[in-house]
């Protein structure tokens, strides 16, 4: 590495910049250990400074987590073994979540990382801690973390956890104030329609997880929650991709292509819904069952109608087509499930979308 940053040095080609080695370090097999090499870093006009990492794993490295699981499984393993008694303790990477029915167990739990483990180099960050039991000054050191009431929708890694239900919503918190363009990458092209329908729906199956549309882990009204969210994200998205669009590809031109992109979006997320529970029949004819397509359909047009609806001058060609959709699938649905579906499309429930950018 050294002999070719001071080669690029002497051919003029580099000056006054910091040169990362981005090979990999290939394991060496001894048994069952391993061998890692950190990286190097030259710096420096002439090459008079080289640095080797010699503590830790540069963050975004294929090893940090690896290890990182390794490392805090075995400490698992050790420390917690029976505090998993008619409970769960979950990871994922260095975010832990205890659920259990003893206070016991949970105070425990929370004294010993307050108290950290040095021999694994754990200590918990008390300003990232909630818990929704009371705490002793003792057991927090004097310092404080949040406390939520015992009962609430707990937050964990994108998660919202009813702690009375067990039931699982999704946390959107993270999108407050933030661009969905910035978290949005999309790239129009050649073939701008295409590419932006490929997106949208590629983004929609990632979004679509088990956890938010398991009817057994949640109830229907829950599920219903969760799918609207969903699709109001994505019809969020699909505002940001419009806006990224060629100018002489604006929704007026084709009108039809953009209905047929959120009618698409309405079938693919019931085909994943049907797919996430497997085995139990959502629906049959005449929009009977606990979740037909009509359903997924309703909840796809109100949501986009909710989005498109803040701009009419760019989407006054499809409002009046999706209204009259919707009032076509609403008839065809019965008056139990139209309940649930409205008031899983409550604007109460929608609130923090609002602070969402674009």
């Amino acid at each position: 590495m050294r002999q070719f940053v001071e080669h690029l040095q002497e051919t003029g080609s580099l000056r006054d910049a910091v040169v990362i080695e981005q090979v990999p370090g290939l394991p060496v097999g001894v048994g069952p250990q391993f061998l890692v090499t950190g990286p190097r870093l030259a710096g420096g006009s002439r090459g008079s400074s080289c640095y080797v990492q010699c503590q830790g794993i540069p963050q975004g490295s294929v090893l940090s987590t690896l290890l990182c699981s390794l490392c805090y499984g075995d400490m698992e393993q050790r420390l917690f073994s029976g505090i998993q008694r008619d409970g769960l303790l979950l990871r994922l990477v260095d975010d832990f979540l205890l659920v259990t029915p003893h206070l016991a167990h949970a105070k425990a739990f929370l004294r010993t990382l307050v108290g950290g483990v040095p021999e694994y180099g754990c200590a918990v960050n008390l300003e990232k801690t909630v818990v929704n039991f009371p705490v002793d000054d003792d057991t927090l050191r004097g310092a404080a973390c949040a406390q939520l009431p015992a009962h609430c929708l707990f937050p964990w890694c994108g998660l919202l956890l009813d702690t009375r239900t067990l039931e699982v919503f999704g946390d959107y918190a993270s999108f407050a104030r933030t661009s969905i363009r910035a978290s949005l990458t999309f790239s129009p092209g050649l073939k701008a329609g295409r590419n932006m329908r490929r997106k949208l729906l590629g983004v929609l199956r990632l979004k679509c997880h088990s956890l938010f549309l398991d009817l057994q882990v949640n109830s229907l009204q829950t599920v219903c929650i969760n799918v609207y969210k969903i699709l109001l994200l994505q019809a969020y998205r699909f505002h940001a991709c419009v806006l990224q669009l060629p100018f002489n590809q604006h929704v007026g031109k084709n009108p039809t292509f953009f209905l047929r992109i959120i009618s698409d979006t309405a079938s693919c997320c019931h085909s994943i819904l049907r797919a996430k529970n497997a085995g139990m029949l959502l629906g049959d004819k005449g929009a009977s069952g606990p979740l037909p397509r009509e359903a997924v359909q309703w909840l796809c047009q109100c949501a986009f109608l909710c989005k498109l609806a803040r701009h009419r001058v760019t989407y006054r060609c499809l409002l009046g087509t999706l209204r009259t959709a919707q009032a076509r699938v609403q008839r065809k649905l019965p008056r139990a499930m139209l309940a649930t579906l409205e008031a899983a499309a409550n604007p109460a429930l929608t609130a923090d979308f609002k602070t969402i950018l674009d």
